[in-house]
């Protein structure tokens, strides 16, 4: 029987990527980009719907599994790598070489985590701290790109 816990547990592990025993953060991502193709495929402003919806329901998601569980950002919830791949591509979707550099980037600003996805993923508990922090480096691979773009 599927319960909503498994509904949760789905999502918040992206249909199982989260529970890929090592770098399941990188293969989040991955399904990021997968599902930003898919989105792009579709109707591009798909993402200005989709991105903010699988935001609210990653800090929803998030905050359930944390207070079944007592983890603090488990390793597999992959749904903030997701949402912050998908920012990372969204505005470079015409151009693949740009696509796979925002992977790249992303990932770096992921795990460095520079201010403030230091203080966000130190100081905000829940899955607003689980969800944000990705954003944010979402946010510095899209400056990112742009100032490499500048260059080339």
């Amino acid at each position: 029987m599927i319960t909503f816990n498994k509904i949760n547990e789905m999502y918040i592990t992206f249909f199982g990527i989260g529970y890929i025993p090592i770098a399941s953060g990188t293969f989040g991502s991955m399904a990021g980009i997968i599902l930003g193709y898919i989105i792009y495929l579709i109707e591009f402003n798909l993402f200005y719907i989709l991105i903010p919806i699988l935001f609210i329901l990653g800090i929803i998601s998030s905050n359930i599994y944390e207070k079944q569980t007592n983890i603090r950002d488990s390793s597999i919830i992959v749904i903030d790598e997701v949402v912050g791949q998908l920012i990372s591509m969204m505005f470079f979707m015409h151009n693949n070489f740009l696509v796979i550099l925002s992977f790249f980037i992303f990932r770096f600003f992921d795990i460095l985590k520079p201010w403030p996805a230091s203080y966000i993923d130190n100081k905000i508990k829940g899955g607003m701290g689980v969800m944000l922090d990705d954003v944010i480096a979402g946010i510095y691979t899209i400056f990112t790109i742009y100032i490499i773009k500048l260059f080339l």
